[in-house]
């Protein structure tokens, strides 16, 4: 009869799987899994989220394109300079196709002011979105509605610079305005006509404003608007 031996590593191989069996059932499957480590510390959290609309109104109105005067053409808003606000704003159009100026997601309540003079000394005030010259060709295209607000161009030298409604899905109101403050020209555009029009006059800067806007208010050419505030190094 031949005799059994007992053979000691297959006993402590035996054994350190039993204790290692224990230890993983005592700590629970997922704690050591590694793929299921992997899967939690790779996976994405949803963090693109739509901006979020201003306002509920849409902005409309750009410096045509070509052969604009130095500084005035105008790039693609950079999404990363473009953060919403937690409260709407304006209805922004959900497209490549139409980029949105990045100060369409500041609350009116935090833009600075043009202030508006007419003959006998009466005031109004507009708030105005202030974009970069990169973002001049975008203006206030790309939205849905416009409150109660507006939109600045505003060059270092006298310009003849003209103005078309490409993407533009409200009718506007522009004021051009000369070096000396005083508005030389005021003209009503319709929503998403490719009509290139400008004033019959150079002008320093340009206001857009809801259509309406200075005639509502009797603002009207030999009135005067003043910005009251330093023009940002991003427009000079």
């Amino acid at each position: 009869m031949t005799q059994r031996r007992h053979h000691p590593r297959l006993a402590l191989a035996g054994a350190t799987l039993l204790l290692l069996t224990t230890f993983l059932t005592a700590c629970g499957d997922d704690t050591l899994d590694p793929i299921a480590t992997a899967s939690a510390s790779t996976t994405p959290t949803s963090a693109s989220v739509s901006p979020t609309p201003i306002d509920g109104t849409p902005i409309a109105g750009t410096p045509t394109p070509g052969t604009p005067t130095p500084g005035a053409t105008e790039g693609t808003a950079s999404s990363a300079s473009a953060t919403p606000s937690s409260t709407p704003h304006v209805v922004v159009t959900a497209s490549a196709d139409e980029p949105v100026a990045s100060t369409a997601y500041i609350p009116a309540s935090e833009l600075p002011l043009a202030v508006m003079t007419r003959g006998d000394g009466t005031a109004f005030t507009l708030p105005l979105e202030v974009p970069g010259r990169g973002e001049y060709s975008i203006g206030l295209s790309g939205r849905r509605e416009l409150g109660e607000r507006g939109m600045l161009f505003w060059y270092p030298e006298s310009t003849n610079q003209s103005f078309w409604m490409l993407n533009t899905h409200f009718d506007l109101s522009i004021a051009f305005v000369d070096g000396d403050a005083v508005i030389v020209d005021i003209l009503d555009l319709k929503a998403e006509s490719l009509d290139v029009r400008g004033p019959g006059h150079s002008y320093r800067y340009a206001i857009e404003a809801p259509v309406g806007w200075f005639a509502e208010r009797g603002i009207g050419t030999g009135d005067r608007a003043v910005l009251d505030f330093a023009i940002p190094d991003s427009v000079r």
